[in-house]
């Protein structure tokens, strides 16, 4: 009975003093109060220690240091001039600008992959464009021409008219203006149009240099989100 009491009593004296132990272990795990101990560089180049930052010292870079160990616990910038800060938010907006347009250079150049499986596809694309460029111009050289062959014709009466000493209406002189108007107007459109035609074929040329170079990377693994080229169809049977 007596060693079964003695047992008891150590339980009992143990469990009293898990109360003392766990405040004892809260109490190391929160942070040491009181006043802070900072360190920085004065106006003058030399460290200084202190428990307060002085005024003029409020922009300058400082460490915060622990008083038991003496090792920084945090470190703070000195604060940016108006002009530092103006170009360091011009960078950051510069940065994010040139981020958002790769990210859309990356993304263009997937869905060019991916809409043109294989190169003859991007070729077809850009000769049907062509195509409907030059029937464009074609079409408005036919208007252009017979515009000019009636102007040609008004003009050729105005001047029979006059040669005659005969009064050129008010009427026909309003037409000839009409007229050429309308031919000038036709005649830059095709200038425009003889430039989208050229532009196209500039096109043509860049991205299908650019399609082959990403068709390169993605067959050696470098774009691993491109499709890969369609697998030639099977040989007929003979």
């Amino acid at each position: 009975m007596n060693r079964q009491h003695r047992i008891l009593q150590a339980v009992v004296v143990a469990l009293a003093a898990l109360p003392a132990l766990a405040l004892v272990a809260s109490a190391q795990d929160q942070p040491t109060s009181g006043p802070k101990l900072y360190r920085w560089v004065g106006p003058d180049g030399k460290v200084h220690y202190g428990d307060d930052i002085p005024q003029d010292a409020l922009n300058s870079a400082r460490d915060e240091l622990s008083r038991n160990s003496g090792m920084t616990v945090k470190h703070v910038d000195r604060a940016l001039t108006p002009e530092e800060r103006a170009a360091a938010d011009a960078k950051a907006a510069a940065d994010a600008k040139a981020a958002e347009m790769l990210a859309q250079s990356r993304q263009n150049d997937q869905m060019l992959l991916t809409s043109y499986p294989v190169e003859s596809d991007l070729q077809r694309a850009f000769a049907d464009r062509m195509n409907a460029q030059i029937n464009n111009i074609k079409t408005t050289n036919l208007a252009l021409n017979a515009q000019e062959r009636s102007l040609s014709t008004f003009l050729y009466t105005a001047s029979a008219l006059e040669l005659s000493d005969k009064p050129v209406g008010a009427d026909l002189v309003a037409t000839i203006q009409k007229l050429r108007d309308q031919v000038v107007t036709m005649q830059q459109s095709q200038v425009a149009s003889q430039a989208q035609l050229a532009n196209i074929k500039a096109e043509a040329t860049t991205t299908l240099a650019h399609y082959r170079d990403l068709r390169s990377q993605a067959i050696n693994g470098h774009l691993p989100d491109a499709p890969p080229p369609p697998a030639p169809s099977p040989a007929s049977p003979p």
